[in-house]
């Protein structure tokens, strides 16, 4: 029977003022995926917990939880107990206390207040916590000015921002959210939206393959395409179809650039195209849309955490976003419950860019209850940004810049490599680990990070990654350079469960890191697969101690490319096998045309009682996988293997 686990946090008889706290505690089970035990949790409002409030049962990967609403004022009771793989619970631990206590300062923001007169309430709030913001229900069309974000909070800490329903608009792009060094903060209930979108589309009225080139008339209440100079300046889009809820058209890839326009009368338009090939992905009736990053224009991400830890989303809706739309760097146990990335009626998009995208957190984020459809690239990308090290002054030593190519507040983060941290070091162009060593110790100097090891390492080659073609979210542009991944600080312990995520360009879930839990989501008509473990060009690295378990994958894989409804590589292929521990149980994926299960460069993987529908194939690449069992096969072509097809 499992020991009784030691409760971490909160502390016994703590006081807290965050609504929607997180739980952890020291792990007493190992996470196995030939019989995967769990964690389950009791939270109650009587310490014999006969009132229970809230319970839960979490696979042993994880060893923390976010409650998915609000807890009310009051004192409460928690205790968690192991349960075995056979359902054997062991010792509840010893019950601890807590009391969530109202914030001693309350603001209200006036109906039709300014954008200046709700930026001065925001500061004397953050300056006199404990303290909670609320807005008065209604809408607030607002003028950012010069302001790059709505709300903008440096080192904030037990403050709630309570929306109360209330719809927040503006007529240009901005940054919704941008917190830095941020704790215990929750932002709830607000709707945001720009008018016109963020993006523009069009309908194609005519396709002229001889001379490449297509005419569209542009939707209603979006932008023309000559209002802006971003939408000159980022010559891309995609193409999405309007009779499948505007989920990108099927065979299409994932990006079909232009090569300019013109404006012909009114709403027409005339993109001209690459070259005649280009000109047959499109049909009459297909909707283009341009979808920029809005970078230099001033706009920033939707809602975006930099350091800090526990922040709460709660009950936000996002029907416009600059860039990236949930955006996390260095930030722990990050909460984004019942968030809603939602299509407005008449639109293409909910959000131009990725849905969310995660770096370099310790724990976390947890996702739950969300709704992600129409994002324009990953619905949510959860990583580890690359390093390279300037010098190798022992070999045991390294100096890695603060400033690294990609990392977007690793320089202010300082890296953060505490001792303990795992770091790998890779060779890029061969997929082989030079060595995996622990940081003993880390200093500053000056405007680089001092690392001493725990063991030499052999081989390295010092030098900058540098962006290619100078532009920040680029790939690689010096594969000889030794990568360093900081696996201790890879979105380790990320939850994402009952989620429904469609219609949007590419990944339902594209992950890494060390424990995660993907369990009872949706993954509906999407262009990539709904669970995918790769190494992005500068985002890694592998998946470990993953459990992807009761989702449904409908229709998805409508783009391009070489890809799976669960899908398991790591680039380039054939080098070390970085993705280990892989339990796939109980997934049902339908319609997607193709290998509905594939992975390579897996060290060891459990896959069991899933079930595929239609043109599937069940999949294993690479040596070292623990075992492919139950599955059941349900093919619509009957000259489909019906067992599992081994490359």
């Amino acid at each position: 029977m499992p020991s009784a686990p030691a409760l971490l946090h909160p502390g016994d008889e703590a006081r807290l003022t965050l609504s929607v706290p997180h739980f952890s505690w020291q792990p007493v089970l190992a996470p196995k995926i030939e019989a995967m035990p769990s964690h389950a949790i009791q939270v109650a409002r009587d310490a014999g917990f006969k009132k229970i409030l809230d319970e839960d049962l979490i696979a042993a990967t994880i060893n923390w939880y976010v409650p998915d609403r609000e807890l009310a004022r009051g004192t409460y009771w928690w205790r968690v107990a192991g349960v075995s793989a056979e359902g054997r619970s062991g010792k509840w631990s010893a019950p601890r206390s807590f009391t969530l206590r109202s914030p001693e300062r309350v603001y209200t923001i006036k109906e039709n207040a300014s954008f200046a007169e709700i930026q001065k309430t925001f500061e004397q709030a953050s300056g006199s916590t404990p303290a909670i913001v609320r807005f008065t229900k209604g809408e607030y069309r607002l003028n950012p000015g010069t302001n790059r974000n709505f709300i903008r909070l440096a080192g904030a800490k037990d403050l709630t921002l309570d929306g109360n329903g209330a719809t927040i608009l503006m007529h240009r792009p901005v940054g919704w959210i941008d917190l830095e060094n941020c704790r215990r903060v929750l932002i709830k209930n607000l709707t945001f939206q720009f008018e016109p979108p963020a993006y523009t589309a069009g309908r194609v009225v005519t396709v002229n393959t001889n001379a490449a080139f297509m005419e569209a008339e542009i939707l209603s209440g979006h932008a023309l395409p000559g209002d802006w100079p971003v939408y000159d300046r980022d010559r891309k889009g995609m193409l999405v179809t309007e009779s499948e809820g505007f989920a990108i058209k099927r065979k299409a890839p994932l990006v079909v650039p232009h090569e300019g326009f013109a404006q012909l009368e009114g709403r027409r338009f005339r993109f001209k195209l690459a070259n005649p090939r280009m000109a047959t992905l499109f049909g009459v009736g297909d909707i283009y849309v341009l979808g920029p990053r809005w970078l230099s224009e001033g706009g920033g991400h939707g809602a975006v955490t930099k350091g800090g830890e526990d922040v709460v989303f709660l009950g936000l809706t996002l029907r416009g976003a600059a860039n990236e739309c949930l955006g996390s760097f260095y930030s722990d146990r990050h909460a984004i419950l019942n968030v809603r990335l939602e299509r407005s009626p008449g639109a293409s998009l909910s959000v131009n860019n990725g849905g969310n995208n995660h770096h370099n957190a310790r724990t976390g984020p947890w996702i739950e209850g969300c709704l992600f459809e129409n994002c324009g690239d990953d619905a949510c990308h959860i990583n580890g940004y690359l390093m390279s090290a300037k010098e190798q002054s022992a070999t045991n030593r390294v100096l890695i810049d603060l400033k690294q190519a990609y990392d977007q507040f690793g320089e202010k983060a300082q890296l953060d490599t505490r001792p303990g941290d795992r770091l790998i070091f890779l060779n890029g162009a061969t997929g082989r680990v030079l060595t995996e060593a622990r940081a003993v110790s880390s200093r500053v100097l000056g405007n680089a990070l001092e690392v001493t090891l725990d063991r030499s390492v052999q081989g390295l080659k010092t030098g900058r990654i540098m962006p290619h073609k100078n532009f920040d979210y680029a790939v690689s542009g010096n594969p000889e350079v030794t990568e360093i991944y900081n696996a201790s600080r890879m979105c380790n312990q990320f939850v994402f469960r009952h989620n429904v995520v469609r219609n949007s360009r590419r990944v339902g879930v594209l992950a890494k890191g060390m424990g995660g839990l993907i369990e009872h989501n949706t993954f509906d008509s999407l262009g990539g697969g709904g669970v995918e473990f790769w190494n992005a060009p500068f985002e890694g690295l592998g998946a470990e101690d993953y459990v992807v378990w009761h989702n449904r994958i409908l229709n998805c894989g409508r783009l391009t490319r070489h890809h799976a409804g669960i899908w398991a590589t790591l680039f380039p292929g054939g080098g070390d096998r970085l993705h280990r521990n892989l339990l796939i149980s109980s997934n049902e994926i339908t319609g997607f045309d193709g290998p509905a299960i594939l992975l390579s460069d897996v060290e060891s993987a459990l896959v069991q009682n899933n079930v595929t529908v239609r043109r599937g194939r069940l999949t294993v690449q690479g040596a070292g996988v623990a075992g492919w069992q139950g599955e059941t096969t349900i093919f619509s072509i009957p000259d489909f293997p019906a067992t599992p097809h081994l490359e």
